[in-house]
């Protein structure tokens, strides 16, 4: 193997298994677990799988499969790969920054979790009670034998309030622990309030992990995965089989109202936009983590092969879990004697109120949220480290010689500097900086970043040059099919996709909290950020081909071929005069 990082071994996979535990990892996340399976119930239930399977192949496979395909045939990541066609190369620096981004608030969220793991080891759950210091007056515990009228009554005399008062603001000791213990909320984003010393040692403990999953590159995450990647399912199926055995009649409930298909949503607009938005944020597209992975795959790897598999499994993970949530939120329903659709939440929610509170009511409750917090913790953590795994490998690709001693302070310097970043996401405001992150960092760049990169490489790059890669790689070239999903199906879906999204914006919120005009401002400016790099790559590349004479429509011709440094991660072997044949003419050597 001679990789196209200068004479520095990049590094690949032991084996086949480490990149599929790997990419598992990276594909299912957190939104498995509490976006998807709302946004199915939202959606029509059984009916939504229909539209989000057509998606899954409009835009998940055909664009699995380019990513993966030009960067294991280079060795490159998305940072580097784009010398295949200099003048998009701002496309890969946009994806960077975008994972930057992200990396900074997910380990965020996996302090969150740490906490309540923490915290599950009580003698008594904390979020199960309504007389510790952070409750209110009107702390309520869902599903206790207590008089809702009673204790109204009583309320409204002591402290002379309306009726509409009290009931408008009742919180259940779940919500309170939360708001109230782990965030400790202030009023708003203007308001940050102390840092809470308690989310800096859970974050600063998330990062620790991080590293010491990363610090030898791929030799320790390729080992990590196997369990990192592996242990969510088996804590997922305990948890199923958990619910169906101790309230059957409510588990059934909860699985038949997010199964049963409802098939008349099917002719709602917004069922489709849901299914083609998930599906796109689900497969990982546009963010550079699949193909940082693919880039250390052996040359000959079936990349074809891979590119299937990998959306599937992510669809049937987000079924599986699925059932286990509904599971869970219909048992929960039924000991609580409420319908199925006051306990349904999405986002945060579902992992920091309503699954606490579900996994109170069981026998030996202490072991089931551990197990749940674990078992959320091992899902983030692979998906984190894909994230700094793509850093690292940016700047590897670009800055082999000067860093390839330095992996390992490298990747320490990046942990060090996500926590440090990451602190104003732990203060009492901290909540509402990172949903405005989170709600502006994707919300527009990540798909038009996508739609540039599947028009840049099918259309510049060239479908032709695809196949004759694919060819060399794999022994054979993929069916005719490809070519048209490339060039037109693909990046039209993606198109309209990102035109829809655009429409349906919305200001971000919290909740009720509305966000002031400058919030909403530094909002957008995090969303433009990884597309302002497109046009500076495309002045960078367009300067460097040629001097100041030379006429600009020459230049472009030139800025969208590939360098030199565009090779094959390996040379054809010596006599094997078909390969030469075939990298001649495509002008890689």
């Amino acid at each position: 193997m001679s990789p196209n990082s200068g004479d520095v071994q990049r590094g690949n996979w032991k084996n086949w298994w480490e990149f599929l535990f790997s990419s598992v990892g990276c594909l299912v996340g957190l939104g498995n677990i509490w976006r998807f399976p709302y946004i199915c119930f939202r959606n029509g239930g059984g009916a939504f799988l229909l539209p989000y399977f057509i998606f899954m192949f409009l835009c998940a496979m055909p664009m699995m499969f380019l990513e993966m395909t030009v960067s294991q045939y280079s060795n490159l990541g998305p940072g580097r790969v784009w010398v295949c066609c200099p003048l998009f190369k701002g496309i890969g620096y946009g994806m960077i920054v975008l994972t930057g981004i992200v990396s900074i608030y997910y380990n965020v969220i996996l302090a969150w979790t740490l906490y309540y793991f923490g915290m599950s080891f009580s003698s008594d759950l904390p979020w199960t009670r309504c007389d510790k210091e952070w409750n209110t007056d009107t702390c309520i515990i869902r599903g206790m034998n207590y008089t809702p009228a009673l204790f109204i009554n009583n309320y409204t005399e002591k402290k002379n309030v309306s009726f509409e008062a009290v009931t408008f603001h009742q919180h259940t000791s779940a919500e309170e622990f939360w708001e109230r213990n782990v965030l400790d909320m202030s009023d708003g984003i203007d308001s940050p309030g102390h840092i809470r010393w308690q989310l800096l040692l859970c974050l600063l403990a998330a990062w620790f992990a991080v590293f010491l999953c990363l610090f030898k590159g791929i030799k320790t995450s390729g080992k990590v995965v196997y369990v990192a990647a592996t242990v969510p399912y088996l804590f997922l199926l305990v948890l199923l089989i958990r619910g169906l055995v101790f309230n059957i009649d409510g588990a059934i409930k909860g699985l038949k109202v997010f199964l049963i298909p409802r098939m008349e949503d099917l002719l709602k607009f917004d069922v489709w936009c849901d299914a083609a938005v998930q599906m796109f944020y689900s497969a990982g597209l546009g963010w550079g983590g699949i193909p940082t992975l693919a880039s250390y795959n052996s040359f000959n790897n079936n990349v074809f092969r891979d590119a299937m598999i990998l959306p599937i499994v992510d669809v049937i993970t987000s079924v599986f879990a699925g059932c286990v949530v509904f599971v869970t939120l219909g048992f929960m329903a039924e000991e609580a004697g409420v319908p199925i659709e006051n306990v349904v939440d999405s986002g945060p929610g579902i992992a920091f109120v309503v699954y606490p509170e579900a996994v109170s009511k069981l026998p030996l409750p202490q072991l089931w949220a551990v197990l749940f917090f674990l078992m959320l913790f091992t899902v983030g953590l692979d998906s984190q480290m894909v994230h700094v795994q793509t850093l690292t490998g940016a700047l590897l690709d670009n800055f082999p010689k000067a860093l390839h001693k330095w992996k390992t302070a490298l990747t320490g310097i990046l942990c060090l500097l996500g926590f440090l970043l990451g602190i104003p996401c732990i203060t009492q405001g901290g909540i509402y900086v990172l949903t405005l992150i989170d709600w502006y960092c994707a919300s527009v760049s990540v798909m038009l970043l996508t739609f540039l990169e599947v028009v840049a490489l099918a259309w510049f790059y060239g479908v032709r040059r695809i196949y004759e890669d694919l060819e060399i790689m794999i022994g054979h070239r993929p069916s005719g099919l490809w070519h048209v999903m490339w060039r037109f199906v693909t990046p039209i879906v993606i198109l309209i996709i990102w035109l829809v999204s655009l429409s349906r914006y919305s200001e971000v919120e919290y909740g009720t909290y509305k966000y002031p005009s400058h919030a909403v401002g530094i909002g957008w400016m995090i969303a433009i950020l990884s597309l302002i790099l497109i046009p500076a790559g495309m002045i960078s590349s367009i300067s460097k081909t040629a001097d100041a004479s030379t006429p600009l429509i020459e230049r472009l011709r030139v800025s969208v071929q590939p360098t030199d440094e565009w090779k094959p991660a390996i040379r054809p072997p010596p006599g094997d005069v078909e390969m030469s044949k075939t990298l001649i003419f495509n002008g890689m050597t």
